[in-house]
C-alpha cells in the first residue's frame, strides 16, 4: 500500500470530468496542475504499466496474495494483473483502505441507478428518452452522422452528435461502409488493434426464505465468492463464482418471505462454446442447465438447500449478453495488456459521430464507462461551458 497509495491519491487529484478529446484539455485539465506534477512525483510513469511489475518490484511473492489480487483485479477490469494496468489498480485499492470506507449499495438495486440516470436527463425541457428502442442504422448524410433510424423505421435527427455506447463491432454494424468507407476501415482498425474478453454464466433463482436471515452477516453474508482452483487462475472458464442475495441488503427486492439471489461467472465464458447453438433448441436447452451447475454448486455453499426452496430460475449465457444487451459474441468489452497501448478515443473520423462505453478509453467497469461518457459530452461543450460545469460540481 505505500507505493500505491501516494498514486492513487495523486490520481483522485485528476477527474475524468476535466477530460475532453480536443486541445481544450490544456485549459481544462490546466487547472489540476499541482495534481499532475503530484503524481509525475509519486511515479505517475509507472500507472501504464502492468500491475505486477509493481509487485514484483515490491517483492510480493505469497502466492495467496498474488492469487487474491489477481480476482480483485479481474473483476473490476477482466484481466489478471499481468495484463491491467497499475492505475486500476491504484486507484481502486487507495480507495478500498481509505479510513473509514463503505461499500454503498442502492435503495431499489441497480433499477434505481437507471432509473437515475434517466431522470438526470428527462428533468430537462425539450430532452426526451425513448427506452427499449432498438436503432438499426446510424444515417449519415452530407459526410456526417445526421441522426439514427429504429427497428420500425422512425428516424430522429441530431443536432449536434450521434453518440453510440454499443461496443466497438457492433457500431461497425450500424453504418453502412458505402455510407462511410473510411469510417468502416476505421473501425476494422480499431478492431483489429484490440483483444475481446469472454463472456458470462448467470443465475438468477428466487427462493422462499423461510428460516433464512434476513440481514447480512458475517456468517450469512450478502456476497460470497466460490474459486474452484486457485491454480488454475481467476481467469479460467467456471472457475470463479460471484454471488449476491440483495435482498438481504434491500429487502423491497423480493416479496415477503422471499430472497432474490444472483449467482454468475465473471466474463469468463468463452462464446464458442455457445455460437452454434440456436437458441430453442433441446441441445441448448440442455447445454445450459448442465452449465448452471457451476452456479447452483456455488450458491449451495450457503444455502444448502436452494433447489428445494427455489421459485423461479432463469439462466443466462453468452447467447443472453448477445441478444438483450446487444453484445457481439455476449463480449464483455474490448481489452489492450497494460503497456501495449491503450483503448481508442471517443471521437471517430466521421464528423459528428461519437463512441462511447467500454470499446473506448479508458476501458471496462462502470467507472471507466462513466468517464467516457464524460469526455464524449464535454466534446459537445465549449471550453467556457466545460469550465463553468467544473465549477459547478467543485472539482
Amino acid at each position: 500500500m505505500a507505493r500505491v497509495e501516494p498514486l492513487g491519491e495523486a490520481i483522485f487529484g485528476l477527474p475524468s470530468a476535466a477530460v475532453r478529446p480536443d486541445a481544450g484539455a490544456v485549459i481544462t485539465l490546466g487547472r489540476y496542475a499541482p495534481a499532475f506534477v503530484k503524481l509525475i512525483l509519486a511515479g505517475g510513469a509507472s500507472l501504464m504499466q502492468p500491475f505486477s511489475t509493481v509487485l514484483e518490484e515490491e517483492k510480493i511473492t505469497d502466492p495467496f496474495i498474488r492469487r487474491w489480487l489477481d480476482m480483485i483485479c479481474f473483476l473490476l477490469q477482466g484481466a489478471t494483473t499481468s495484463a491491467a494496468p497499475t492505475t486500476l489498480m491504484a486507484y481502486m485499492l487507495s480507495d478500498f483502505y481509505r479510513q473509514g470506507v463503505t461499500l454503498d449499495f442502492p435503495r431499489g438495486g441497480t433499477a434505481a441507478i437507471v432509473a437515475a440516470l434517466v431522470r438526470g436527463l428527462t428533468k430537462h425541457d425539450g430532452c426526451e428518452l425513448r427506452l427499449n428502442t432498438h436503432v438499426r442504422r446510424v444515417l449519415v448524410e452530407g459526410g456526417r452522422a445526421a441522426g439514427v433510424e429504429d427497428a420500425r423505421g422512425h428516424r430522429v435527427a441530431a443536432r449536434k452528435a450521434v453518440v453510440s455506447n454499443a461496443d466497438l463491432w457492433s457500431t461497425g454494424r450500424l453504418i453502412a461502409e458505402s455510407d462511410a468507407p473510411q469510417l468502416f476501415a476505421e473501425i476494422r482498425s480499431r478492431a483489429a488493434a484490440v483483444g475481446r474478453c469472454d463472456s458470462f454464466l448467470h443465475l438468477h433463482v428466487g427462493i422462499n426464505a423461510t428460516g433464512l436471515p434476513t440481514e447480512p452477516s458475517e456468517a450469512f453474508p450478502a456476497q460470497w465468492a466460490v474459486v474452484d482452483s486457485w491454480d488454475a487462475g481467476v481467469d479460467a472458464p467456471r472457475n470463479m463464482v460471484l454471488v449476491s442475495v440483495a435482498s438481504l441488503l434491500d429487502a423491497s427486492l423480493a416479496p415477503e418471505g422471499c430472497h432474490v439471489v444472483h449467482a454468475y461467472t465473471p466474463a469468463t465464458e468463452p462464446y464458442e462454446w455457445w455460437a452454434q447453438l440456436e437458441r430453442n433448441s433441446a441441445e441448448y436447452k440442455r447445454k445450459k442447465e448442465e452449465a448452471a451447475e457451476v452456479l447452483w454448486a456455488a450458491v449451495a455453499r450457503q444455502i444448502p438447500d436452494v433447489r428445494e426452496r427455489a421459485e423461479l430460475a432463469l439462466v443466462g449465457t453468452p447467447l443472453t449478453h448477445e441478444r438483450f444487451l446487444r453484445r457481439d459474441g455476449g463480449t464483455y468489452g474490448a481489452f489492450v495488456r497494460a503497456g501495449a497501448g491503450q483503448l481508442p478515443g471517443q471521437r471517430t473520423c466521421l464528423p459528428g459521430l461519437l463512441c462511447v462505453g467500454d470499446s473506448t478509453f479508458p476501458g471496462i467497469g462502470i467507472p471507466a464507462v462513466a468517464a467516457s461518457g464524460h469526455i464524449a459530452a464535454n466534446a459537445l461543450v465549449s471550453v467556457t461551458d466545460h469550465w463553468k460545469m467544473l465549477d459547478k460540481i467543485r472539482f
